[in-house]
């Protein structure tokens, strides 16, 4: 056997663990996740691509990307013969993704495209799988569920990872609270802004858009106070 290692995006290639390819504005990004969900970062990751149950040739589009922790843990999943695509709304983001791609040696194996949610610039029926992680909130959901749908195969599935509101939304008091902590000490007014959806609002929104089946999993123990990090599928 030979001791040279796989390439990377070759069988048995895989990318290098979390802990050595997170730079210093991922790990921001990991901190953040962990002081609002209370929940381990590397974990998480670990259980939204175990949910995702690829196979090979799987067509994936990674919506909100970020810095594309999800499609790059995709790569080792779908194959030679499957494709990989990340956007995000601005051009700061898509550099940090491809960035931590070329780190991990996976730079040739995903596409990135600067694009908006809710007009997504592709074919009818191209993906069969399509992801949203911890950006639901920050999108114009109707109009992003219903540009899902349609980029989706018959039969493709879409997967979102966010923080679900408990049932009758939060209490003023905490939303006043957190739209003060993004707006004037984080200062990120796209969080300030930010809406959230209960279990049943998301399933409705889910149902008007097209899709048929769905499964919403909490990662906490539900809190009538506070917001619960959720996994949901739908299928279409």
């Amino acid at each position: 056997m030979s001791g040279i290692p796989p390439k990377p995006g070759a069988p048995g290639h895989r990318p290098p663990p979390i802990s050595q390819w997170q730079g210093e504005f991922e790990k921001k990004v990991a901190q953040e996740f962990e002081r609002r969900t209370g929940l381990d970062y590397k974990e998480t990751v670990a259980l939204i691509i175990n949910a995702i149950d690829p196979f090979p040739g799987m067509q994936v589009l990674d919506v909100a990307t970020g810095t594309g922790v999800i499609a790059r843990q995709m790569v080792r999943l779908v194959g030679e013969k499957g494709r990989i695509v990340g956007v995000d709304g601005t051009d700061k983001m898509i550099e940090q993704a491809r960035l931590a791609a070329q780190s991990a040696g996976l730079g040739r194996r995903i596409e990135w495209k600067v694009a908006k949610a809710e007009k997504l610039p592709f074919a009818t029926e191209s993906f069969d799988l399509i992801t949203c992680v911890l950006a639901f909130h920050l999108l114009q959901a109707e109009q992003f569920l219903e540009q899902a749908w349609r980029v989706l195969k018959p039969g493709g599935r879409l997967l979102l990872a966010h923080e679900l509101a408990p049932r009758g939304g939060l209490s003023p008091l905490r939303l006043t609270a957190r739209r003060n902590y993004y707006q004037f000490i984080a200062r990120d007014p796209g969080e300030a802004g930010a809406h959230f959806y209960s279990a049943d609002e998301m399933v409705a929104m889910l149902l008007a858009a097209g899709f048929r089946q769905y499964v919403v999993r909490g990662l906490r123990e539900p809190n009538k106070f506070e917001l619960s990090f959720s996994l949901i599928t739908a299928g279409k």
